[in-house]
């Protein structure tokens, strides 16, 4: 691609390392051709056609005002001729270069968002941190910079040369007098405009940062919005969010107000120029006539175009834009992921090494080995202690190691180095194979690395093509990859088997289904190096023994793998174990040995389980696993109703109905304001055209002034157009006063005082009413935000599980953007033309009447095809909005899943550009109709407004009776010249408010959302409920939609307080949909009583319920927030109390500060480090009643007992439900929970389960191992007989029918 090329080229043309590459001169090198020529043929439009104008006009007006009859009117009716092919030429050529312009801005926009994901595709790890919100608010907002630019750019180099031309033509009307105006124009140009784009330019530095906080924040809060919900923390992150969007609103209208006195300058600016011109001109004693005025006003009007509207505009754009630039340098510059570089190694144990280069995607039969020599690296540059550090091993080829450690120790690190996302600090990392004896050194890109990483990851797109991922299909291998991770009874499960769509981040999936689709994409691809990081954690026992025995050992015997796990079971089969402890290797061999030497390498809690598998080794027994045994690998789909595609994104259609704009107009202020404005509105433009007729008005006298003279004086003969007689010389010389001269016509001196109040209000009105309507905007955006993100808090979890998040974040920043910046300014210039052409009709009407009858015509013209365009241009809109939401989603995707899509290679890479770089083009086809539609239609109007023209100027020539003044036709036809630009703007403008429009639409859209609640009721529960824990399912059935099957069938279990249960089953069974249950999520779905402490939960309000419950969630959500505020949002615990949990969880020494900050998702803490923080928030909040969903499954052992005690101590005398798939973390339970197919399979003591040989639960323990299995047994056992008052069953008649069934 151009810009790709042409980018690279520039970073690497940099004279000095330490110089900033130019983005600017990119996209110069790529767009300056057919650009230049668009500014060459508007150089000669305004230069030669638009100065034209004004000439031909004054010699029309002198048909008019002559003394003698040295103009013929076929002489005038041919100017007119003249004047009406110039203004058609100019409207063609505006046209023309208006569309192409924005042509090469809508090509720049592009170019810009394929640098930005390119760049997203080899960020490096840290820089990824925090990039949702920047990369969507550059995608969205930064990048619409360019739409406009390239349409007002050029005028900054042209407009020096117009005023040195147009300063000559005055010269020749009114000599020296024309430098006043010339002076005045560019005072209120260059120093006021050039201020107004300095502190906008600013101003929008400080937006932009505080807008990519808000939508990192609202990333955050869609992707982490079921703990949000379970936490009860919609207030508080409410608060935080409002407290962003007050500042970033309170800067959003200091830019609004200063846009609105920039239009308001464009209002009075030729107003007040000519104003000043005409004074002192009048004032050094020459006679003002029509012709004088009306050339100068036409000139100052075409000056004013360019250097008081189109030269400030482009300068604030430019401002705007060179920010925006900025910004995306700044991103654009950001550190890159590098592949390791391959380093010779010294020859080892005799064997010879050489370097032997590769075909790139080579494979090596024998496998590659990799060789690590004091290695050191760091996320965070200059951190001690290091990420990794002294790191020496040596992985033969084709062998499994087994990599194992507390949290934090650095096993995904050491995965990651390798990979190249962590950068080589310190030592040597190499990759060999051996061929005849001799070792040969590979270089990194020569290797094909396969990564399953730690958080599963899946896209939006078929189950099939997430596993495939840019690979060939393979018939016979996907069949084989599939049955290994024992996927073929889930898809027999969905609706369209492997074609059926996951949902984005597979939502349609339950977690384990996630994981093994994770794995599956991994060893699909034929690699040389398998990295699995820690896969059998989201699976339960049999599952993942099945995934070791079949996958991992099995399909991958011939390569080499690295195995990141907490599940010691497996490490006997492993042929190396390597332990990390902080960074460093704690000791590394064969499983004997580290059993052997364990006192003096190993940790207590290590070798302990070490101890325990090393004693039973040698009598450990399998159970066989049929792949194709329902019992042992039935797989439920987690919901029918998930399975189906996400629906297509709302679109309304037809015309805008006049609901959305009130419901704006209403959220900016109430009736008595919008009326109040309104007036104003009606005042100021009464002002702005009384400007205009009382020129008209004081030339006229003025040159009747002049008659009235030359008869007294019989100078010279009476003008034939102006037929005064004796009497009327009678009358005007016998009434003046002090107001009035001797002819009865108004003094000078008062015609100028007049003249000057009109000046004044004019400011004063203009100003007034574009401040206020500015006002008015910005509290309608605060407001419909507000609105649009109390009902997103809301809303229920159906909404955010059935629209992708990349939809949802495109209301949050373009919508919001738009309306925050863009309507307003569009709106305000809509309404401003609307009233002016108002005035200009007004004003042709009253100088000729007959004129009504062609502005009737033209007006119902402007009508018709306003309407048709209108209803084209809004569905195109729309497209465009909604063509937008797709790319956000690809890019958020690819955030997501980074380091796999890396770890794939260029193929994948490219593919993924292919991809974004097609739903671009879907949204530059719609982009390019508006464009196109809006160009067309202006140039209608021009036309329209060019035959109204001709019919003003033909009119007054062909009805001359001679009672025609000068200065009423001046009037007329340079109101008429004015409209020919202003009349399609203006249209222009109106439609494009519309198209605009659709974006409080769609934001209105997310204002009526489905709402949970209530979450507050008057008679809430006592502030200590739950004060026991005892919880009671009672014919519970819940289902995700009204027309959907069950997820959870009459569940019938009562669980007394203090009991601690356990819930297992396979994957899909139900059990995080009983979590949901609990807690609500799905409310208006779920049938049956849900009963806490005696009180139905239907009966309190939601925050009362979910207050009441402590949740630690499967994966743990941090936020980008202090430490401080992820433990306590409220602010309702002292920092001894915060500590003291900390405490608890054996994290203070880990934590400097409870201020510190917290990157995105809880990127600086590990997975085990985030379930501990969510432990101290548990904690912390001392309930009665504790839900754990799967909490140990990411961990190792050392954390999971951590947990476990901790649990254990601090909740003994609690209720707590555990969700789990490691059967050792519920075999001290209470009671066990075993679920199936959303059913209640069994339900009682672990002790009491086994005793079923043929049970549920006993069939689940015996798939660890005959002897695995005698050891937790016997560990239900003990608990059972320590504990009497658990050993008579509590009759639960429905559970047990519950069961049968």
């Amino acid at each position: 691609m151009n810009a790709n090329r042409n980018w690279s080229l520039v970073r690497n043309q940099r004279n000095h390392p330490r110089s900033r590459p130019s983005l600017m001169w990119t996209l110069i090198r790529i767009l300056w051709a057919p650009y230049l020529v668009q500014g060459l043929l508007l150089f000669a439009q305004l230069m030669v056609l638009r100065v034209l104008q004004p000439i031909l006009q004054g010699w029309l007006i002198d048909y008019f005002n002559q003394a003698e009859d040295q103009i013929t009117q076929n002489d005038a009716l041919l100017y007119s001729v003249y004047l009406v092919v110039v203004t058609l030429s100019v409207v063609f050529v505006t046209h023309h270069t208006d569309f192409r312009n924005r042509q090469t801005g809508m090509r720049a926009r592009v170019a810009c968002c394929s640098l930005i994901y390119r760049k997203v595709l080899r960020l490096d790890q840290n820089a990824t941190n925090n990039a949702a919100g920047l990369i969507a608010n550059l995608m969205s907002n930064d990048v619409a910079r360019f739409d406009s630019l390239p349409a007002y750019f050029h005028f900054v180099w042209i407009s020096p040369f117009q005023v040195v031309l147009i300063g000559y033509v005055m010269w020749q009307i009114v000599g020296p007098t024309s430098l006043v105006g010339i002076v005045v124009m560019m005072l209120q140009t260059i120093p006021l405009q050039g201020y107004l784009s300095t502190v906008s330019r600013k101003l929008r530095s400080k937006i932009a940062a505080k807008t990519d906080y808000r939508v990192q924040l609202m990333s955050e809060l869609i992707s982490g919005i079921q703990v949000v919900k379970m936490y009860a923390w919609e207030k508080p992150f409410e608060l935080i969010v409002s407290k962003v969007r007050a500042v970033e609103m309170k800067l959003v209208g200091y830019t609004s107000y200063l846009r609105g006195i920039y239009l308001s300058i464009t209002v009075f600016t030729e107003k007040t120029t000519l104003f000043l011109t005409l004074i002192v001109f009048v004032l050094n004693g020459n006679s003002l006539t029509a012709n004088i005025t009306f050339v100068l006003s036409t000139l100052f009007n075409v000056l004013q175009f360019t250097c008081a509207i189109c030269l400030p505009k482009a300068i604030l754009m430019a401002g705007e834009t060179a920010v925006s630039l900025e910004r995306i340098t700044d991103f654009l510059l950001l550190d890159e992921s590098k592949s390791l570089e391959t380093v010779d190694i010294p020859s080892v144990c005799g064997v010879q090494t050489v370097e032997e280069p590769t075909t790139s995607g080579h494979q090596t039969d024998n496998g590659i080995g990799i060789q690590m020599i004091n290695v050191g690296a760091n996320w965070i540059d200059s951190q001690i202690p290091p990420t990794l550090c002294h790191i020496s091993l040596d992985l033969k080829n084709q062998s499994l190691c087994a990599l194992v450690g507390s949290i934090g120790s650095g096993k995904s690190s050491l995965l990651h180095l390798i990979l190249g996302e962590l950068k080589l600090g310190a030592g040597s990392v190499s990759f060999y194979c051996i061929e005849n004896g001799i070792r040969t050194t590979k270089n990194s890109h020569d290797i094909r690395i396969s990564y399953a990483g730690q958080n599963p990851w899946v896209f939006l797109a078929s189950i099939r093509e997430n596993i495939l991922f840019g690979q060939p299909y393979d018939e016979s291998r996907y069949q084989e990859v599939t049955r290994v991770c024992a996927l073929v009874e889930d898809f027999e499960q969905f609706p369209q088997g492997d074609l059926s769509c996951v949902g984005e981040k597979g939502a349609s999936l339950s977690g384990g289904q996630r994981a093994r689709i994770n794995l599956a994409r991994a060893i699909y691809r034929d690699a040389d190096v398998y990295l699995l990081d820690d896969p059998l954690s989201a699976v339960d026992t049999g599952v993942a023994r099945h995934l070791f025995e079949k996958c991992i050992k099995g399909f991958l015997d011939q390569k080499t793998r690295i195995l990141v796990t907490h599940q010691v079971q497996y490490l006997q089969q492993a042929d190396t174990v390597i332990v990390l402890d902080r960074g460093m290797v704690k000791c590394q061999g064969t499983y004997e040995n580290l059993v052997q030497s364990q006192s003096q390498l190993l940790t207590s809690e290590q070798s302990k389980e070490l101890d325990e598998l090393g004693r039973i080794k040698k009598n450990i027994q399998v159970t066989p696993t049929a792949t194709n045994s329902n019992d042992q690998l039935a797989e439920e789909f987690k919901t029918v109703e998930n399975s189906r595609d996400i629906p297509e994104e709302e679109v309304t259609t037809g015309n805008m109905s006049s609901q959305v704009y009130w419901s704006y107009f209403l959220a900016g202020g109430n009736i008595c304001s919008l009326i109040f404005i309104a007036t104003i509105f009606v005042i100021g433009q009464v002002a702005t055209t009384g400007i205009d007729y009382w020129v008209s008005y004081w030339s006229n006298q003025e040159a009747i002034r002049f008659t009235l003279q030359s008869k007294r004086f019989n100078t010279s003969n009476t003008s034939s157009h102006m037929n005064i007689d004796d009497n009327q010389l009678l009358l005007y010389s016998t009434s003046h006063s002090q107001w009035i001269d001797e002819f009865g016509l108004l003094h000078q001196d008062v015609a100028i005082y007049i003249y000057a109040g009109c000046i004044v209000s004019c400011i004063i009105l203009v100003t007034l009413r574009h401040l206020l309507f500015m006002k008015m905007c910005v509290n309608a955006s605060c407001n419909l935000h507000n609105s649009m993100f109390a009902n997103i808090l809301v809303t229920t979890m159906r909404f955010f599980n059935t629209n992708p998040s990349g939809r949802i974040l495109n209301r949050f920043s373009k919508d919001m953007g738009a309306m925050d910046e863009l309507l307003p300014n569009t709106m305000l210039e809509a309404l401003q033309i609307l009233t002016m052409m108002i005035g200009m009709f007004t004003i042709v009407a009253v100088v000729n009447p007959w004129m009504i009858i062609p502005i009737v015509i033209i007006n119902g013209i402007f009508y018709v095809i306003r309407f048709y365009y209108l209803k084209t241009a809004q569905d195109i809109k729309r497209l465009e909005g909604i063509a937008k939401s797709p790319m956000f989603s690809h890019v958020t995707s690819t955030l997501d899943g980074l380091t796999t899509i890396r770890s794939r290679g260029t193929a994948v890479e490219s593919m993924l550009r292919k991809e974004f770089d097609r739903l671009q083009d879907e949204h530059t086809r719609a982009s390019y109709l508006t464009i196109a539609g809006a160009s067309v239609f202006g140039l209608t109007l021009d036309i329209c407004s060019v035959i109204l023209i001709a019919c003003v100027c033909f009119s007054f020539i062909l009805m001359d009776d001679g009672n025609f003044l000068g200065g009423s036709v001046g009037l007329a036809i340079s109101q008429s010249l004015a409209m020919s630009g202003v009349v399609q703007y203006g249209m222009w403008q109106t439609a494009e408010v519309i198209s605009q429009m659709t974006s409080v639409e769609r934001v209105l859209q997310y204002t009526n959302l489905p709402k949970e609640g209530p979450f507050t009721t008057e008679q809430p529960p006592s502030p200590t409920w739950p004060s026991d824990g005892g919880l009671i399912f009672k014919n519970v059935t819940m289902r995700y939609a009204d027309n959907e099957p069950p997820v959870l069938k009459d569940l019938n279990v009562d669980i007394k307080p203090g009991w601690k249960v356990g819930i297992v089953g396979r994957t899909g069974a139900g059990k995080s949909s009983l979590v949901s249950a609990l807690f609500r999520l799905h409310d208006g779905v779920t049938d049956g009583e849900i009963i806490i402490d005696g009180i139905n939960t239907r009966s309190v309000g939601l925050h009362e319920l979910r207050r009441g419950i402590s949740i630690i969630p499967q994966e743990p959500i941090l936020f980008s927030e202090t430490l401080r505020y992820n433990l306590d949002p409220f602010g309702h615990y002292s920092d001894t109390e915060l500590w003291h949990s900390l405490r608890e969880v054996e994290l203070e020494n880990m934590i400097s500060s409870l201020d510190i900050p917290v990157a995105e998702g809880g990127a600086n803490f590990s997975v085990g480090q985030r379930q501990l923080i969510c432990l101290a928030r548990a904690i912390l909040k001392e309930n009665k009643l504790l839900v754990l969903d799967e909490v140990t499954a990411n961990i190792d052992p050392i954390t999971d007992k951590l947990i476990q005690n901790t649990i254990s101590r601090r909740f003994a005398e609690c209720t707590v439900v555990t969700i789990a798939h490691r059967l050792n973390t519920v075999m001290n339970s209470d009671r066990v929970l075993v679920m199936g197919e959303g059913r209640i399979l069994e339900y009682d003591h672990p002790h009491l389960l086994l005793k079923d040989r043929n049970g549920y639960f006993s069939q689940m323990l015996q798939q660890t191992g005959t002897t695995v299995a005698d050891e937790l047994a016997a560990i239900s056992e003990r608990n059972y007989n320590s504990q009497p008052n658990i050993r008579v069953r509590e009759p639960s008649n429905e559970v047990i029918t519950a069961a049968s069934e």
